[in-house]
């Protein structure tokens, strides 16, 4: 008789240890926690978890139900040699791989164009 009491309890305390091992490795706070030409792979790994998919010098992290993406590149001594966030949700893209040419230089500018509905 007091199993089927202590049934219930022991149903939360099993859903809430659930829970709180369930915490999110891939976050910006942790990604940010990475330092290039610090960490290696292995504290990579520590910090943000498992990589979605590894491709020779390059680690892809990925979180498709809160939008975001992360790359960190690695040097041939193992050592993060940069890295690259993007948020899909935000527009955020912070970083850039070393592998592409630098952003051109230059004057920004904004082109606008107006329109004009055609039944008012």
């Amino acid at each position: 008789m007091r199993v089927h009491r202590l049934l219930p309890l022991l149903v939360v305390l099993a859903g809430l240890a659930t829970l709180c091992g369930c915490q999110r490795q891939f976050t910006r706070e942790r990604f940010d926690m990475i330092k290039a030409g610090v960490d290696d792979r292995t504290d990579v790994e520590h910090i943000l978890g498992k990589a979605a998919f590894r491709a020779q010098d390059v680690w892809y992290y990925e979180d498709q139900d809160r939008h975001i993406h992360a790359q960190i590149f690695f040097d041939d001594d193992g050592r993060v040699l940069t890295k690259e966030w993007m948020d899909a949700r935000t527009g955020e893209w912070e970083g850039r791989s070393p592998f592409t040419d630098p952003p051109p230089t230059g004057e920004a500018r904004e082109r606008r164009t107006k329109t004009r509905r055609l039944d008012d």
